[in-house]
């Protein structure tokens, strides 16, 4: 089993680290293949809409830069994991940017799920997402809307599977481990 990480989080935020280091050992534990890719320093342009990804060059964004390397991590994976601050309820900027570029891994065709209309899957393959979201205090409503900006990314990409996991910055580890692991087992009972 395959997982790839991005870490959308400066490197000074030490509970980003943490939490990333308590990942790493539980993936590790399960034999799982990791891949782990901090985003801050990578050369990622913002996605121009233009759609090549869909026309010109179909699953491959026509801007060449490093988001051709996560986009190939990620396709070849069981398993994609977000750790992100909380921004506005949101992803950080360094992973919403690095996530506007995927628009390419689905196509540009539409099928009903569950009654919405969504873009139909490229590949047969499809990735379960786990989302790390560290916020300083509880914030209900910023909360509520990350999970249910995942819940929604995940229904655009197909993942089998979902969970957005809070993290309280200088929380309890013991419990955020007991959550990821949770939510671990859920995603292998599917593979």
């Amino acid at each position: 089993m395959k997982a790839s990480i991005l870490i959308g989080s400066k490197t000074e935020n030490s509970e980003s680290a943490k939490i990333h280091e308590i990942i790493l050992e539980e993936l590790k534990k399960l034999n799982w293949d990791v891949t782990s890719i901090s985003l801050e320093d990578k050369n990622i342009a913002y996605c121009a809409g233009c759609f090549g990804c869909w026309v010109q060059t179909p699953g491959e964004c026509v801007i060449k830069d490093y988001e051709e390397t996560i986009i190939r991590e990620m396709v070849h994976s069981d398993l994609i994991i977000y750790i992100t601050p909380i921004v506005f309820g949101g992803y950080s900027s360094i992973l919403k940017k690095a996530l506007d570029r995927q628009i390419g891994r689905v196509l540009p065709y539409f099928t009903k799920v569950d009654g919405e209309v969504h873009h139909s899957k490229r590949y047969e393959k499809q990735q379960s997402l786990l989302s790390i979201g560290l916020i300083d205090k509880h914030d209900a409503e910023k909360e509520e809307v990350f999970k249910s900006l995942v819940s929604r990314n995940a229904i655009n990409m197909w993942s089998p599977f979902q969970r957005a996991i809070i993290y309280l910055n200088g929380g309890d580890v013991a419990e955020f481990s007991n959550n990821f692991n949770k939510a671990l087992m859920e995603v292998k009972a599917i593979l």
